[in-house]
């Protein structure tokens, strides 16, 4: 199926182009370009790539052409971990983590993982401005030598299932895949549910037969892997304002000249803030999508079972915060909630 993108996408890409003399007529002038290899295990479909397209676009405009941008896409070179491994062997120079996946190298990253971190995307994106962001971008380059340079989304993750379910108390039994980060598992087993780790590429036929009753993800994903064809019904859980950090290497950008490294980490930054509004309009439309061209059912979930869900796991955020010695970070992460 063919995805529609916003116009408002293209139209960013557009304002950030670099005018100027036409790279043909450098051609003759410039060295080999550095090449940079953009990598993620997630399909074209996805918002993730989008960004990473961006990424490219911004990175060799603004380097009139001196660095080229190489996309990998669709796990070429593994799963989420062995491209965090390739980025410290010099394979992999830019790529985009769930939170709960790079907290197997950076534990302090699965602050962002546990349902009901955020509020909204208000809160969200306040949060990622704060302190607990800095902390953890001082984090990863003390111990991983790279740069954390901000977050992209794949949308809002709500439950999706084969059969409808309407209330948290419906959600008790029920094989539901999930991450398989302790914070994440420790907060669904606490719901009811019975989290079913299944490899993301397998899940599709796992729905299909049965192996698992559900799962839980944006409206994108649900779309872009055809979820919909098992699973047609979504309860608005609204438990994961995805936050996955955006990691540039280190390695990487000690081979460029001084003046290509700014060039590098402000088009990263750029892209992370550009790719952010881009995704949440995309998952709302595809959202439509979803209800009105393949007859996905979407249920709210209601105010009782919504704050019974966040009572439960907000302990569990404290539990996990103190796992990871970020106390004081959540401690900011709740405060800032009040005000969304």
């Amino acid at each position: 199926m063919k995805l529609i993108f916003p116009a408002l996408f293209a139209s960013v890409v557009l304002a950030f182009t670099v005018s100027g003399l036409s790279r043909a007529s450098k051609a003759k002038a410039l060295p080999e370009p550095f090449v940079l290899n953009a990598v993620t295990n997630n399909p074209k479909i996805s918002g993730m790539y989008q960004g990473i397209v961006l990424f490219k676009k911004l990175v060799e405009d603004r380097s009139d052409g001196r660095i080229r941008v190489e996309i990998l896409v669709d796990a070429v070179l593994g799963d989420e971990e062995q491209l965090a491994v390739g980025m410290q062997e010099g394979i992999v120079d830019f790529t985009v983590h769930s939170s709960a996946k790079y907290a197997n190298f950076v534990p302090e990253m699965d602050i962002y993982s546990a349902p009901y971190t955020f509020r909204n995307w208000g809160h969200m994106k306040a949060v990622i401005g704060s302190e607990v962001n800095e902390k953890l971008v001082k984090t990863v380059m003390e111990r991983r030598g790279d740069h954390f340079v901000g977050v992209y989304t794949e949308g809002l993750r709500n439950v999706f299932t084969r059969k409808e379910i309407r209330r948290l108390d419906d959600l008790r039994g029920l094989k539901i895949r999930a991450m398989t980060g302790p914070s994440e598992l420790d907060a669904w087993r606490a719901l009811g549910a019975d989290p079913a780790p299944t490899a993301y590429p397998a899940l599709f036929s796992a729905l299909e037969s049965g192996q698992v009753d559900g799962a839980e993800n944006t409206m994108t994903s649900i779309l872009g892997m055809r979820f919909f064809e098992s699973s047609k019904y979504v309860l608005r859980t609204a438990h994961n304002y995805m936050a996955m950090p955006v990691i540039l290497s280190g390695r990487f950008l000690k081979k460029l000249p001084e003046e290509l490294r700014g060039i590098v980490i402000q088009a990263a930054r750029d892209s992370a803030r550009l790719q952010l509004d881009w995704a949440i309009e995309y998952d709302r439309r595809n959202e439509k999508i979803l209800k009105e061209l393949h007859g996905v059912k979407v249920t709210e979930f209601n105010q009782a079972d919504q704050l019974r869900a966040l009572e439960i796991c907000s302990n569990l955020q404290i539990e996990n915060a103190r796992r990871i010695h970020m106390e004081k970070e959540q401690q900011l992460i709740a405060m800032l909630a009040e005000k969304y």
